[in-house]
């Protein structure tokens, strides 16, 4: 090549914007060689070796027990290591080659990383059962706003959401307090310290319980993407992608049969 691809620093190297391009088009190639030899052997033989996957805290309660129970059925000889982050460490994992795959929420601007959305979900107030009206009619997104509310701290993706939406709403968000751990969050909750803002997936073993109940939010309604993450610069290998076809085949599946509410595809 007649152009540096990479540049030595003190913290190793990085690509330049001539490696980044070389990179994605060789990425391109190697794809597509793995595509034409996967469309010659058996696409549909089950899956063997191991694929480490990424879940954010607010779906790995669901997503995780679901998936490793029919990735047993359906591949037993498949390893499948699960960890759970916030969408950030998730990101930063899989540029590092920590894991293979990852699920996260947003649209990351990474030029690490690919993205492909799998669902959009609904964002709902949360709260204990003794603050919440008889009815449980939606309430508008700047009243909701407005309530004392527990959340996570400014640079987590859905505190960043609930920011954005409290600064076009013109409401000055009341946070009570600061919390990245989910399961101290929704025990704050209960105890009647304050409200929160979440997909409706991660209590559902607390509103089956009775402990907590859910509001939909509307005027206008608070929503976010669900995407799929994939190494930027390296090929993504016919394990992993057959993986990835099958946990979003998955996904789908626990939307379409009630397993997921609050969302759509």
């Amino acid at each position: 090549m007649k152009v540096p691809l990479l540049l030595r620093h003190g913290r190793g190297v990085s690509p330049t914007e001539d490696g980044l391009e070389f990179a994605r088009r060789a990425k391109s190639i190697l794809e597509d060689v793995q595509h034409l030899t996967g469309a010659f052997s058996q696409e549909q033989a089950p899956l063997v070796g191991t694929v480490r996957l990424g879940l954010p805290p607010t779906v790995s309660n669901i997503l995780a027990t679901h998936l490793i129970e029919r990735t047993m059925q359906a591949h037993h000889a498949l390893k499948l290591q699960v960890s759970a982050g916030f969408s950030g460490h998730i990101e930063d994992w899989l540029a590092r080659g920590k894991i293979d795959l990852g699920v996260a929420y947003g649209e990351q601007k990474s030029t690490l990383v690919d993205t492909r959305p799998m669902l959009r979900e609904k964002l709902f107030l949360v709260q204990p059962p003794s603050a919440a009206p008889v009815d449980e009619k939606p309430i508008a997104l700047g009243k909701a706003l407005s309530l004392p509310l527990i959340l996570p701290n400014t640079g987590h993706g859905l505190r960043s959401k609930i920011n954005a939406a409290a600064q076009a709403e013109g409401v000055a968000l009341n946070v009570v307090y600061e919390i990245d751990i989910l399961e101290a969050m929704l025990g704050l909750v209960e105890r009647g310290r304050g409200c929160t803002i979440l997909p409706k997936v991660s209590v559902i073993p607390q509103m089956e319980a009775g402990r907590l109940v859910t509001r939909a939010i509307e005027d206008p309604e608070l929503d976010r993407t669900l995407v799929l993450m994939t190494p930027g610069l390296v090929p993504v290998s016919q394990l992993h992608r057959r993986f990835a076809d099958f946990l979003t085949d998955e996904i789908h599946d626990m939307v379409a049969t009630g397993q997921w509410p609050g969302t759509r595809l």
